[in-house]
């Protein structure tokens, strides 16, 4: 099992402890951490899943979305921000559950191929993640604004890392992009974002 797994796996684990052991409780989305967007933001893309199937924005209709742009080599933001993520999901209920759709996409795709994600995300299969050509990565980070480059990394094996923004993109049922969130929220914070989302 991978450093990146184990520490995903763990970083879970522990968001969700804290959760159960009195930490912090949101009901509503905290106002410091939730970022408005403008009508230049949008969710459009057609991505395909570590199954190998075409997902559209289009199939999100009808369910809240929450998004984050990573790669499957990041070594440390990527983990943290999962872990958060895959807590706020324990967070919510069965029923709410039912109601979104975690997506992760990748911004580093000649590098994360369906199977590449399949693995990097088996510490989660509620997670869905998404990959493509370039040019359909380049459309979708072009629709969410999302900062992504390479940065080589010398006599490394891995050769480059990717610098990229960190943010959880929240897509609502109507299919509008209208918040992001802050990395750093708690799993109840993100939780009650996603609920505010829902409603």
């Amino acid at each position: 099992m991978s450093n990146n797994r184990l520490l995903l796996i763990g970083l879970a684990a522990g968001f969700l402890s804290a959760a159960a052991c009195g930490a912090r409780q949101a009901s509503s989305p905290p106002q410091e951490g939730l970022i408005r967007l403008s009508d230049q933001f949008s969710a459009d893309f057609a991505l395909i899943d570590q199954d190998g199937r075409l997902m559209r924005d289009e199939d999100l209709k009808g369910k809240a979305a929450i998004v984050y742009f990573g790669f499957a080599t990041c070594p440390d933001v990527c983990p943290l921000a999962l872990g958060r993520l895959t807590a706020a999901l324990n967070v919510l209920t069965d029923k709410e559950r039912e109601k979104v759709i975690p997506l992760f996409i990748t911004v580093d795709p000649d590098r994360d191929t369906p199977a590449a994600l399949k693995t990097y995300l088996a510490f989660d299969p509620r997670i869905i993640g998404l990959t493509g050509e370039r040019g359909a990565i380049e459309q979708a980070k072009a629709g969410f604004k999302v900062y992504a480059e390479p940065e080589p990394i010398p006599g490394s094996e891995i050769g480059y890392t990717m610098n990229h923004s960190s943010l959880f993109y929240l897509i609502e049922p109507d299919g509008k992009l209208r918040y992001a969130l802050q990395d750093t929220l708690t799993p109840p914070e993100i939780a009650a974002a996603i609920r505010a989302a829902l409603s």
